[in-house]
């Protein structure tokens, strides 16, 4: 009785193992799909970033000094009218002598001082940024540059962006699969490896707003890439 049992389960384990084996061997084989893709947004700008300051050349450096500080002094003033103190802030102090080369004695002979004293400024009303500029320029500031236009928070278009840039991944790979007589990929792994947020940066389009002047720019855009993997498994057939 002992060995009839035993050989009706050595039947049975023989007989699932073939079943596992076959079921191994009709399972469809599966492929990777990778896949990069991008995601824009346009964004309206609310902030403009520039760079203000003024140049002093004197005799001596005690004079450079003061010429500058009297500017400095009203620049600053205006700077609080048109925005607020914690975004103002130095980006550049210099002070150093000059020289001039004297042609008779073949050599350069010290030529007076100048300082650069440059502020970075950021303006959050952008209709402000056109008077700002006359009223400082009339103020004696002679440094004006880089005036780019800005978001203050992104992080809600660029989540947008992410979204356009996982759907467009999505459609690439259902393309390829479907190509590649795969079934519908089921998304892996998914990489940021590129992103770009209009802080200070602007670029040409359409208007963007009711308080438009002639210094705002077209719509900023936001813009992410991504790399993204996905499984497919080739459909059998009969």
């Amino acid at each position: 009785m002992l060995n009839r049992t035993l050989w009706l389960l050595a039947v049975v384990m023989v007989l699932v193992s073939a079943v596992t084996v076959s079921a191994a061997e009709l399972e469809s084989p599966s492929f990777t799909i990778k896949v990069q893709a991008n995601g824009d947004v346009r964004v309206t700008p609310d902030m403009a970033q520039l760079w203000i300051g003024v140049q002093t050349d004197a005799d001596t450096a005690s004079e450079a000094l003061a010429q500058n500080n009297e500017v400095v002094a009203k620049l600053t003033e205006i700077f609080l009218k048109y925005t607020r103190p914690e975004v103002v802030k130095t980006s550049e102090f210099n002070l150093y002598r000059r020289e001039r080369w004297d042609s008779v004695e073949q050599r350069s002979l010290p030529d007076g001082f100048t300082i650069r004293h440059v502020f970075e400024v950021a303006v959050f009303e952008l209709e402000k940024v056109a008077p700002l500029i006359d009223e400082i320029t009339a103020a004696g500031a002679n440094i004006i540059y880089g005036l780019q236009y800005g978001v203050q928070d992104s992080s809600a278009a660029r989540a947008q962006a992410y979204a356009h840039a996982v759907k467009n991944a999505q459609e690439q790979a259902r393309a390829l699969a479907e190509a590649a007589g795969g079934s519908t990929p089921i998304l892996e792994s998914l990489e940021e490896t590129y992103y770009y947020g209009p802080m200070y940066a602007a670029e040409g389009g359409s208007g963007v707003s009711e308080h438009a002047t002639a210094l705002m720019p077209g719509q900023l855009k936001i813009s992410v890439a991504i790399e993204a993997t996905f499984r497919s498994q080739l459909t059998v057939t009969e």
